[in-house]
């Protein structure tokens, strides 16, 4: 499962998904690599996310790859200040 909602935002462009959907969909994508992701630590322990990223990263499978690049973009606008997560 892929689930690659995007808003319009509002002149016919897309905006990229939201940093929960990306959490959903890298979560699934995960289990269906045989990889458990606790969604809180995940947001809350930056070494544990970056040890999930990097295992997706090297994974076989485009879309989770695709994700994950995806929520470490919007995992470090959270921690930026940039973006709420």
């Amino acid at each position: 499962m892929f689930t690659q909602t995007c808003s319009t935002d509002g002149g016919g462009g897309r905006q990229a998904p939201s940093g929960m959907l990306l959490e959903v969909d890298f979560k699934w994508l995960m289990a269906g690599q045989g990889c458990e992701v606790d969604p809180e630590r995940l947001r809350h322990d930056p070494d544990y996310a970056d040890s999930c990223i990097q295992r997706a990263l090297d994974s076989r499978c485009e879309p989770l790859r695709a994700c994950a690049q995806g929520l470490r973009e919007a995992l470090q606008q959270a921690e930026d200040g940039e973006n709420t997560f």
